[in-house]
């Protein structure tokens, strides 16, 4: 049998991407939603938060050009408008999003609109998510309520590997590192393709603003 390859992250890659992500254009774009949204999104909001993400999908496919790339929890659609200029055909779900239009969806990942979910059925390259699974289980509402915001670890890991392509890959950047363990993808099909990569945000200034963890998987050949 073949021995699975895990990759480590391209730390140069990185760094390109996060200066990719600085310039001038897409921080301006960023500014345009901001002045109508008022989210509190800052100019150096992707190259700061989306940087670690555009790595794996550029150290993974290389072109992104004519990938078919879903973003689970896009909010506003910041990111998948830079991977359109990139040539991808970017679709992003959200159950509470700031905007929606073409291939933009109010949805759970959880409780995925059965026709949606036909109709997408080994659709995508990459499915990319930030901190969007974590916040569906939210320590604080844990601690409140005794029971996670989500009922069904296994259905939202299955929904995700059904989109997939065969050998597509899920992307996984969140804030409390990943809340599902490697057993649970595995079960449903899923190897992984990239170790889990802790990734520390500092402004300009040296500020500590946070951090994530980075991790990939590959949905299986054939199923």
């Amino acid at each position: 049998m073949k021995k699975q390859i895990i990759f480590s992250f391209n730390e140069k890659l990185y760094k390109r991407c996060i200066k990719e992500l600085n310039k001038k254009s897409i921080q301006q774009s960023i500014l345009d939603y901001e002045n109508f949204f008022n989210v509190g999104y800052k100019p150096d909001f992707l190259s700061l938060y989306y940087s670690p993400t555009l790595t794996a999908l550029k150290q993974f496919f290389g072109d992104l050009k004519n990938k078919h790339i879903l973003e689970v929890g896009f909010r506003l659609p910041l990111f998948l408008n830079y991977l359109k200029k990139q040539g991808a055909i970017a679709y992003g779900i959200d159950s509470k999003p700031r905007a929606i239009k073409k291939n933009l969806w109010r949805m759970s990942v959880e409780n995925l609109n059965k026709t949606f979910l036909n109709e997408n059925k080994n659709k995508f390259h990459a499915i990319i998510e930030r901190i969007t699974l974590s916040r569906l289980y939210d320590e604080c509402h844990v601690l409140e309520t005794g029971k996670p915001r989500f009922k069904n670890k296994r259905k939202i890991i299955s929904n995700l590997y059904n989109l997939l392509k065969p050998r597509g890959i899920l992307i996984l950047q969140d804030d409390r590192g990943t809340i599902f363990t490697e057993a649970q993808f595995a079960k449903v099909g899923f190897k992984k393709l990239m170790k889990e990569t802790p990734i520390i945000f500092k402004d300009n200034d040296g500020k500590y603003l946070g951090w994530n963890v980075l991790v990939a998987y590959r949905k299986a050949k054939g199923r």
